[in-house]
């Protein structure tokens, strides 16, 4: 497998080589830190003045990476300047989607859209050069599950790989793979007491985010269901309860972040189920409906204890939720909301 930080290095490369041909135009690239969720900082300059980006990379811009983009570069406030994503190959409608979003971009083949006047440049209809770059391991369904749970817990990089194997539900053999792959990605770093620590990790949600949508999502739904006539969305949490399914079931989606948020309504939910799914549906009478306002998910990780669940409801953890939220376009201010009170300061890259 190639190194994943020479292909996007390669991307970079590319889009720095085109535009350094725009005509009267001087480009400076200066890569970012660790701490930093972007690739670099770009400034173009010219007679007609100058103008700064921030530089996002997004190797296969797919539908549903592009609009996870658009999210991730709108809520989370990496800085002043615009950004400009950079990519292998953006599409027809893949530019017309971040155009109409505000969002400039350039890729590997030249097609480009730069809207700073006076600067202003549009080039489009250019081939692909390339093949598109491969999926790294560590954004594989397996991979995507250990990054999960070192996100929600970054304390178990001091676990043993069997721990962490156990835990994320996956192979053994797995684990090491991914976690250089990480290192080289430099989102895991040793300290001088040889600590391992994980850092950059607005950066690594928004990736994960991603491969959650376009990998796991597919490798983990089951069924989309309706209640019972006579039962209602808000209800659900009491069924719950009553059917004693705190132990088995999560809440998630919009319902699982109207539990924790104020004011919300929800419309739909996510239930992350461990055990027997039709035995869950039949007790809390979900009838399979595939325009259904809920959607039962295989949940991540180890099943909670029942000992220590006792009748607690279970929700989603807040990443979890707010990967489900900006799948769903529609849910995307609930996400920002959710994004700003629970996982800020949480994912905030730290040394």
């Amino acid at each position: 497998m190639a190194d994943p930080r020479i292909q996007e290095q390669q991307i970079i490369d590319a889009c720095l080589v085109s535009l350094q041909a725009l005509r009267g135009c001087a480009v400076s690239f200066i890569p970012a830190g660790r701490q930093e969720p972007i690739a670099g900082h770009l400034l173009l300059e010219g007679p007609w003045g100058s103008a700064g980006y921030r530089v996002k990379v997004v190797p296969r811009l797919t539908p549903m990476a592009a609009e996870l983009a658009i999210h991730q570069l709108g809520a989370l406030h990496s800085g002043p300047e615009p950004a400009l994503v950079m990519a292998d190959f953006v599409s027809v409608n893949m530019a017309e989607k971040l155009r109409g979003h505000g969002i400039e971009y350039i890729d590997s083949a030249g097609n480009a859209h730069l809207n700073r006047p006076p600067l202003l440049v549009e080039v489009s209809g250019r081939k692909r050069r390339t093949r598109p770059p491969r999926t790294s391991r560590a954004f594989q369904p397996s991979g995507l599950r250990l990054v999960h749970l070192l996100l929600k817990r970054p304390e178990t990089l001091g676990w043993t790989y069997r721990e962490l194997a156990q835990q994320a539900g996956i192979a053994l053999g797995a684990v090491g793979p991914v976690l250089k792959e990480l290192e080289e990605r430099g989102f895991i770093i040793t300290t001088k007491e040889k600590k391992k620590l994980l850092v950059n990790r607005l950066d690594l949600l928004g990736r994960w985010e991603i491969g959650y949508a376009e990998r796991l999502y597919p490798k983990l739904y089951l069924e989309t269901c309706r209640l019972a006539a006579d039962a209602t969305l808000t209800g659900l949490p009491d069924l719950i309860r009553h059917q004693q399914l705190h132990a088995q079931v999560l809440v998630g989606g919009e319902l699982g972040a109207a539990l924790i948020l104020e004011g919300v309504r929800p419309a739909s939910a996510t239930l992350h189920l461990h055990g027997d799914p039709l035995a869950i549906m039949l007790r809390l009478r979900l009838v399979p409906d595939p325009d259904g306002e809920i959607e039962l998910l295989r949940a991540l990780g180890e099943p909670r204890d029942p000992e220590g669940a006792k009748d607690k409801l279970a929700l989603a953890d807040p990443l979890l939720l707010h990967a489900e939220l900006v799948r769903k376009t529609s849910q995307g201010e609930l996400a920002r909301h959710l994004f700003d009170r629970y996982l800020a300061r949480h994912v905030t890259p730290r040394s």
